[in-house]
């Protein structure tokens, strides 16, 4: 029988069989299954580019900040959860602070030891530090949200010389209760770190003039990177070290930074030449943004930037997208070399294989970093 039939001069047919349905059915789901995998997966990788270079932007206005400036400028990067970080902001160093007058001064008393901390005594009795030491209350009264004007792990320099040392003022500076001790993260130690002249025992009193550096504070309000992703700070680092935590296994030859803590904020200082001058390590509780150390810069700073889902997550040798691996084991992540010495940043996507063999651990897939041009 013909399946076509003339009505009023137009040809129709009867609708499909029952056979002929299944078989549209099987391939719409064959469909499914190879075709909207891959738009995902085209997707996560333009959320990654799209977060590397909100990332790589904010280091450009970062630097831009801080050239030819009087005090330093840099990123904030203000963590989620000990692993992961999608706030960041273009952070800052406040005025170092030199006393209220002109004739603000500070002595020393020898430690004990050589390792102990110096004691220091500001300003014959403190006339010249008021704001230091006399106002400190009003300004970090509980629950008023305000930064110390000067508070632990700020650094001093003391007279003429180079060395910076870092304060410890216990809840608030004092005039003579405040110390200041050599900076091991920094390489400073007993051995080649001299202290200016302390004042005799029993004798006169030899004052210095100083200066203190006050730590880093985030300048304006914090952007989001969008799209679920985020600076996996568990591979992010410094050089030939990241900032943790120990031990993930794909962590060969990449251990993790002495000095920094999981969870705190990270700011990447710029001088004002443009060049990387330090990395700073703060606490992030909004009354007292305390720094544990900052570090100098011997190598490139390393932001792996991925999916917030896979931060923290170690090497898996079978990865699958219920059971993840690390995000340097994904195509859609990237790494952000920022060069220390011109402060420029690339993003370059990690090694996946080297010599047709996968990538195990983190510094191999950093391999594109290193030598790419």
């Amino acid at each position: 029988m013909d399946h076509h039939q003339q009505i009023g001069g137009f040809s129709t047919s009867r609708g499909m069989t029952l056979i002929e349905l299944l078989v549209v059915i099987s391939i719409l789901s064959l469909l499914s299954v190879t075709v909207l995998p891959a738009f995902s997966n085209g997707e996560s990788a333009r959320a990654g580019r799209r977060a590397a270079a909100a990332v790589s932007s904010l280091v450009a206005q970062s630097q831009a900040t801080a050239l030819g400036r009087a005090t330093a400028a840099g990123l904030w990067i203000e963590p989620l959860s000990a692993v992961a970080a999608i706030d960041l902001s273009i952070a800052q160093r406040p005025e170092p602070y030199r006393g209220d007058t002109f004739t603000a001064a500070v002595s020393l008393t020898p430690p004990a030891s050589p390792t102990d901390p110096v004691q220091l005594t500001f300003s014959r009795g403190g006339a010249d530090v008021a704001q230091m030491a006399g106002l400190q209350a009003a300004l970090s009264a509980p629950g008023t949200g305000s930064r110390p004007l000067v508070s632990d792990g700020d650094l001093i320099q003391i007279g003429h010389g180079a060395d910076l040392f870092t304060l410890e003022c216990g809840d608030l500076p004092t005039t003579n209760g405040t110390k200041a001790r050599l900076r091991p993260e920094a390489g400073q130690t007993p051995a080649n770190t001299l202290w200016p002249t302390p004042s005799a025992a029993g004798g006169s009193t030899t004052w210095h003039s100083f200066t203190i550096h006050r730590k880093p504070a985030p300048l304006g309000a914090l952007q989001s990177l969008a799209n679920g992703m985020a600076i996996d700070l568990a591979w992010s680092g410094v050089g030939t070290e990241r900032f943790g935590p120990a031990p993930l296994a794909g962590d060969d030859g990449y251990p993790p930074m002495a000095g920094y803590n999981a969870g705190q904020a990270v700011a990447m200082m710029f001088d004002s030449a443009g060049a990387v001058a330090e990395v700073a390590f703060l606490n992030t509780a909004l009354s007292e943004r305390r720094a544990e150390a900052s570090v100098p810069v011997h190598g490139p700073i390393l932001l792996l930037v991925g999916r917030v889902d896979r931060c923290g997550l170690p090497y898996n040798p079978a990865p699958t997208e219920a059971n993840p691996g690390a995000n340097w084991q994904s195509a859609d992540s990237l790494w952000i070399a920022i060069d220390p010495k011109t402060g420029l940043a690339r993003s370059v996507p990690p090694a996946l294989h080297l010599q047709n063999q996968p990538v195990t651990n983190a510094r191999d897939s950093q391999s594109f970093v290193r030598s790419a041009p």
